[in-house]
């Protein structure tokens, strides 16, 4: 793996916002290349990048402009090829394959725009199959998952009989059965209409609000406005890192 002397930042908001101590997320020049020789695409370039513990942050940007591949990173689902990625208060960049695992089942719950549920099981059933993966899937543990995003009420309920919505929040119910200490987001509002998204979005602002850090991708860029600091990307590299003093309720969002 190559490292970066790095010296050219990119364009960044210092201010803390009050969070001292180490960041929940760092990344210092890094990169992300697929392919060699005419078939080599970057899809990251020198990324510097700190998320702070606590914070809503949203990366935003268009399709191509390095975002998801930005999470891939931070998830521990691909290693970087370029820099260093530090994340959950593991340095990712040595991991082989096993280590990338382990992090990613101990310290990260993923929510992506296609729910991924199991639909001969329910909504309980697939928050435990996940939680159990981490010796954390006592029943107990899972229902207080489903309560946690409003759906104490519909754990016996199959996939095919929940709302689109629904399904989402029982993602992220799996998600967070395991107790992360990052929750990373890739488009959890694509598949949906505004009073749904607005009602997922609500769910996450509640979540952060419990002190989880929150990173979601978008290409919405309404959903800026709920952040406390927005990553916008273009041609996989960061452009520029502004935060929000006041961020906006979800029930303020529109698009």
């Amino acid at each position: 793996m190559t490292r970066h002397d790095h010296r050219r930042a990119t364009v960044r908001d210092d201010d803390d916002g009050g969070r001292a101590g180490a960041p929940a997320v760092l990344l210092r020049g890094a990169g992300k290349t697929y392919g060699t020789g005419h078939a080599e695409v970057r899809a990251l370039r020198e990324v510097d990048l700190e998320v702070r513990h606590g914070e809503f942050t949203v990366l935003l940007g268009p399709s191509g402009s390095g975002k998801t591949t930005l999470l891939n990173l931070i998830g521990g689902i691909e290693p970087a090829t370029a820099g260093d990625v530090v994340a959950g208060g593991r340095d990712l960049s040595g991991l082989d394959e096993d280590a990338r695992t382990a992090y990613r089942r101990d310290t990260v719950g993923f929510v992506f725009q296609f729910f991924n549920l199991v639909p001969s099981l329910t909504a309980l059933e697939n928050v435990r199959l996940v939680a159990e993966l981490t010796g954390r899937g006592d029943r107990e543990r899972s229902a207080a998952a489903l309560e946690a995003v409003g759906l104490a009420g519909r754990g016996a309920h199959f996939p095919a009989q929940l709302s689109g919505g629904e399904q989402q929040r029982v993602a992220i119910a799996r998600a967070i059965a395991k107790d992360p200490r990052l929750l990373l987001c890739d488009e959890p509002t694509g598949a949906l209409d505004l009073e749904t998204g607005r009602g997922v979005l609500h769910v996450l602002q509640d979540l952060n609000r419990q002190g989880r850090t929150v990173l979601v991708v978008t290409h919405n860029a309404a959903i800026a406005a709920i952040a406390h600091r927005v990553v916008r990307m273009r041609s996989g590299r960061v452009v520029e890192v502004a935060t929000t003093a006041e961020p906006a309720t979800a029930d303020e969002v529109s698009w």
